[in-house]
């Protein structure tokens, strides 16, 4: 049901049908923009909105994938399935920002952001 059910299987695919395998969890900023507090002087607070893209933090198996290329390929779709929820995370004309770190020990690729120019969540 809706709302009630996270996690399971979930696949993410990059534009050409290249599978990342997502190690952990993947966190999911769909906002426009972000707000922050600002405390005048007299103790009366204001809001500042700095406007934001979609973004996904993403965790991933290192497949051998070639990580230079990643980061340097042309703005694509990236599609982020969860099997379990029947929720599908849509990222169009996205690409990766960051900088990857490559953990040896347990073949963890981390420290990159899918960035989208839309995000679309169907399903669920």
């Amino acid at each position: 049901m809706a709302g009630k059910d996270f996690g399971g299987r979930m696949q993410v695919r990059l534009s050409g049908g290249v599978p990342l395998s997502l190690r952990g969890t993947f966190s999911v900023l769909a906002g426009r923009q972000s707000i922050e507090a600002v405390t005048n002087q007299d103790g009366s607070t204001d809001r500042v909105g700095t406007p934001t893209a979609p973004r996904a933090n993403v965790t991933f198996k290192d497949s051998g994938i070639d990580l230079a290329a990643l980061m340097e390929a042309p703005r694509q779709n990236i599609v982020i399935t969860e099997e379990m929820t029947g929720v599908t995370h849509h990222f169009i004309d996205a690409f990766f920002s960051g900088e990857s770190e490559n953990n040896r020990i347990n073949g963890e690729v981390s420290g990159l952001t899918i960035v989208g120019d839309t995000y679309r969540r169907t399903g669920g």
